[in-house]
């Protein structure tokens, strides 16, 4: 779906036309928020479910496809542990069946303690290189069964959230029925003040 069929479905739902009819809302017109965006004053906060739904809507099926793909990850985890586990004899590598969705859990941008992750999962990518360079397969193979789930899912949400920062930037209907929906939030970067529509 185009982003012109898409202003097409939602504009009987739009609550307003333009920016600045919302009230209370700190920018004047939806220019000031392109300008303000793109000068960093201002940042966009999308839910990131609905980034990852309306991205796959956007972009066909040829993206839909590869997020399919991508997201599938701790699947392919843990059917290839079981396959290497059998083949190399090396029954420890079938840890590597929960390790992919864990991985891939302390991915979510909901997780309160991904930040907290992070350094591990930087750790766990040396121990990675570390078994594969000394052919230690079993510290190399859960490592990376855990690390991967992990890289893979963190950048789907960056991407599919780049993607509809720049759509809902070109379009200012987008923009307002995202919005009205409270999937989508503008920061004030000077004051940290975020601005969300919450219906009363």
């Amino acid at each position: 779906m185009s982003v012109q069929n898409f202003e097409e479905k939602i504009s009987d739902d739009l609550k307003w036309n333009k920016v600045e009819d919302i009230p209370d809302f700190p920018l004047t017109n939806f220019d000031e928020v392109k300008r303000g965006v793109e000068a960093n004053k201002f940042a966009l906060g999308i839910d990131f479910t609905t980034s990852n739904q309306l991205a796959q809507w956007l972009y066909g099926q040829g993206h839909k496809y590869f997020f399919l793909l991508l997201a599938s990850t701790p699947i392919i985890v843990a059917i290839l542990s079981v396959i290497l586990a059998i083949v190399l004899s090396n029954y420890w590598l079938l840890v590597g069946v929960v390790l992919g969705f864990i991985g891939q859990f302390m991915s979510n941008p909901y997780n309160p303690s991904k930040n907290f992750w992070k350094p591990i999962i930087g750790i766990l990518f040396l121990v990675f290189l570390y078994g594969l360079w000394q052919g230690k397969e079993t510290i190399s193979y859960l490592s990376a069964f855990f690390v991967f789930p992990f890289f893979i899912n963190s950048y789907l949400y960056g991407m599919n959230q780049g993607k509809l920062e720049r759509v809902v930037l070109q379009s200012e209907k987008i923009f307002i029925y995202l919005f009205q929906s409270g999937k989508l939030g503008l920061r004030d970067n000077t004051t940290g003040q975020s601005h969300w529509h919450r219906e009363k």
